[in-house]
This record gives structure tokens, sequence and C-alpha cells, in this order.
């Protein structure tokens, strides 16, 4: 199932499909509501594996409606390396988006020695997920909604704005000079249920009762997750594989400055406490003074003085690497 409106499907993918999948096992829906339907049949006709061809957002659409319509007969979940943030794809092990990568994945999702494992899920408000977050991420996954997506992304520009050279641009124009203006925003993380402070190794050590504060005072991003990549391969939930029943929540404390000279190494998870806070928990709620944009699963909601995060009962089965 391809999400069309991805930016990695493009019309020579798109024939590239049509030519490698039999058609009546191709699926392109036009929109949300078309998604859902769609997600609704294939699981009627019961699928053992179904590839999505999109980013996160589109994977954890499918995923959701496959959670309100098919919760008892799930097919285990392929991610195809075609949207623009790409973690669940890691976490995958997906391919490059190559005809000899999609072939890959293709032929993963067909051979019967691949053993799906369940993919733990956040629920955001209410919305399932695998990661979420407000501060930097945020603003920049809708900097570059706007910049590239709705913009330069929309015609003709696109090859040349598509993947890294659009997420540069988006950075350097829009998201690192409005850092260097307001480089922190202040918050307050309260614990709903138990939660821990971890050292660099991981381990708890400090733990917290519910209704205890977490964290309270500024910060550059605060992001949850049950998925270790953050994308692009870098791993900043490095523990969020070992947390069992939580999530790892990480607070980032860096200047603009420091963004911008530590990026790379914190994003791929090197330890730093005078930066990076790591958390375990299981249900928080995020309080913040003045309207913030946050995103769930790299989709961007509109500002909000708060939200809450925590485990969701749901799980579902995805294709993984035995060492993800």
């Amino acid at each position: 199932m391809l999400n069309r409106r991805a930016q990695g499907v493009t019309a020579a993918r798109l024939r590239w499909f049509r030519d490698n999948v039999p058609a009546g096992d191709l699926f392109v829906p036009d929109d949300v509501a078309d998604t859902q339907a769609t997600v609704a049949a294939i699981a009627a006709r019961g699928f053992d594996v179904l590839c999505i061809g999109g980013g996160d957002g589109t994977f954890m659409l499918a995923a959701a409606a496959l959670i309100a319509h098919a919760p008892g007969r799930m097919p285990a979940l392929l991610p195809l390396r075609l949207g623009t943030g790409n973690a669940i794809h890691d976490a995958c092990g997906s391919a490059p988006p190559t005809p000899l990568g999609l072939s890959r994945d293709l032929a993963r999702a067909a051979d019967p020695d691949e053993r799906p494992s369940p993919l733990r899920l956040l629920e955001v408000d209410g919305r399932p997920t695998h990661f979420a977050g407000v501060g930097l991420d945020a603003d920049w996954a809708a900097d570059y909604a706007w910049l590239i997506k709705r913009r330069l992304g929309a015609g003709a520009l696109l090859p040349l704005v598509r993947g890294a050279p659009g997420y540069a641009i988006t950075a350097l124009t829009l998201t690192l000079p409005r850092l260097f203006r307001r480089p922190t925003l202040p918050i307050k993380i309260v614990a709903l249920g138990p939660a821990a402070r971890l050292d660099d190794s991981g381990r708890p050590a400090q733990q917290f009762s519910p209704g205890e504060t977490l964290y309270e005072g500024q910060m550059t991003m605060a992001s949850a997750s049950t998925v270790v990549p953050y994308s692009a391969g870098l791993r900043y939930f490095r523990h969020a594989d070992a947390l069992g029943d939580a999530f790892e929540l990480k607070i980032a404390l860096a200047s603009a400055a420091g963004v911008v000279r530590h990026a790379r190494r914190l994003l791929d998870g090197a330890p730093d406490p005078a930066r990076i806070l790591d958390f375990a928990a299981r249900d928080i709620a995020i309080e913040l003074p003045a309207p913030a944009r946050y995103h769930i699963g790299g989709d961007v909601l509109p500002p909000s003085r708060g939200f809450t995060v925590a485990m969701s009962r749901h799980e579902v089965p995805v294709l993984r690497p035995a060492r993800a």
C-alpha cells in the first residue's frame, strides 16, 4: 500500500510497483479516509504481510486503522523507505528505495522464514504512535512541511529538494535561525505513573512516583519513543529496546550553539548529562506555559499548552532484523 503523496512515491516508482506487484495486491489510496477503508479491506482479505510505502506518519496511519478494524487479525507490517521521516524504517531494517532495495524488501515480505515481532506503541492524547515530541524536532517538521512539501517540492523543483537537500535547506533557512532567536522553551513534565531517571548505561538512577515532577525548566526538545532510531540511522533513543513496558523520554537541554556543534553526536545517542536527560516512563503529562507545536509520529499538530504520553495497550506485528 503506497501513500501517493509521499515524497518517495514518484511516477517512476509507481510504474515500478505496477510492473512488479500483481494488480490485486497493490493499493494506492487517495486520502486518509480512503487509506482507512483500504486497510480494512486488506485485513479482511487475510494477507500475511502488508508493505507500507511512505514515512512514519503513513506507517502509523495504517497501524491505527488495523488496530481499529482488525485487532485480532493483523498482517505483519514492513515499511518501505519512501517517506520524509524514516525512524520506523530504520527499526525494521528497510532497504534503500532503489529497484534492488525495494525488490529485497518485497522478497523479505514473501519469505516464510521472516517472523514478525511486536512493536510497542505510545498513545499521545489517545492517538497511537511510536514516537512524539515537542520543541526543535516539531519545529523542523513544520518548517519542512511548509517549505518543501507545500512549496518548493510541490512542482518541478521536487527532484532537487527531495531527501537530504530539502532537510538541509529547511534547517538552514528556517529552523536554525528560529533556534538562535528562541533557543529554548519552558516545560514541565509530570509523572502520571511510575518513572525513573536513567544513568548513562540505562539503569535507573532516581525513582519517581505518580504526581511527581520529572523535569521543570528550559528545554530544546522533549521526545518520547518506543523505538531506538530517530531517523537517518541515528540511535537517539538508545535505551528504548531495553525498557520493557516503559518508553524512553529524552529531554535535550543544549543551547543553540550546542545544537549546531553537537547535534549529530547527541542524536546518535552519545551520553551527555549536561545536554541530555534520559528517563523511563509509562505515563506522563507535558505542560507548557504557552502554546507550542508538537508532533505525533512526525505529523505536526497545532500549538497546544499540553498533552499526555502513555504506553498503549496495543502492539502491532512488524518484520525487523533479529538484532533490532
